[in-house]
């Protein structure tokens, strides 16, 4: 699994959920090098963090569906992880969720635009 397309769904689920509405940034809005940077650093923690967990092979996964989980689930938006045995299996499921939880919630902040 290449941390560059779980990153790119990260970010697809970022713009799906904090843009388009009232009250929140265009959907064009560019965001932050800050953002950026804290989803690739979400992304590879996610990595590390199976690869000292006995079991979980983020390999035999879709990279799309385990950044768009990861997003999701670290941001109580419903769904995620713990919402997909199906995909994850149920021990994996409840592990993936455990440690994207302990990441903490990330608020994605987009560039000012010229007012």
């Amino acid at each position: 699994m290449t941390n560059d397309t779980m990153t790119t769904a990260y970010i697809e689920a970022i713009y799906f959920t904090e843009t388009g509405d009232d009250g929140q940034a265009e959907s064009t809005a560019e965001l932050t090098a800050d953002t950026i940077h804290a989803a690739r650093m979400a992304c590879h923690r996610l990595r590390l963090a199976c690869a000292g967990h006995d079991g979980i092979d983020l390999s035999q996964f879709d990279p799309v569906q385990v950044g768009h989980d990861l997003w999701l689930t670290r941001n109580g938006h419903g769904t995620g992880f713990w919402d997909a045995p199906e995909i994850y299996g149920e021990e994996n499921a409840r592990a993936l969720t455990l440690m994207a939880r302990a990441m903490g919630e990330h608020y994605a902040e987009f560039v000012e635009g010229d007012e």
